[in-house]
This record gives C-alpha cells, sequence and structure tokens, in this order.
C-alpha cells in the first residue's frame, strides 16, 4: 500500500498516476524476464524511467 500523502499527491497532481502504474508495468516486466517470459533490461527501463518522471512532477 502506498502512504496516505501519496494518495493526496496523486489527487493534486494526477500525472503522478501513470508514474505508479509505469514503475508496476516496469516492475512486472522485470519480474518476468528474470523468470524468462519478458525482457527485464526493457523492465528496467520502464522503471527508472517512471521514477526519473515521477520526481520530476514533484517539484
Amino acid at each position: 500500500m502506498l502512504p496516505r500523502k501519496w494518495s493526496n499527491l496523486e489527487r493534486q497532481r494526477p500525472r503522478l498516476r501513470w508514474a505508479k502504474w509505469g514503475t508496476l508495468a516496469g516492475l512486472a516486466l522485470t519480474v518476468m524476464g528474470a523468470v524468462g517470459i519478458g525482457s527485464w533490461g526493457f523492465g528496467l527501463m520502464v522503471m527508472a524511467a517512471s521514477v526519473i518522471w515521477g520526481a520530476t512532477q514533484l517539484k
């Protein structure tokens, strides 16, 4: 679960939802890549880009 503060930030800045979903998608791709189904490198790139983009939205 995300903290209550994050929910308040999401309401104020709707673009943070995309950062959350991008991070979760990157995590899923990374895990699937580790199992052998997907691409773990692409998953890491998606996850890192989502975290960086989310951090720029908080400024």
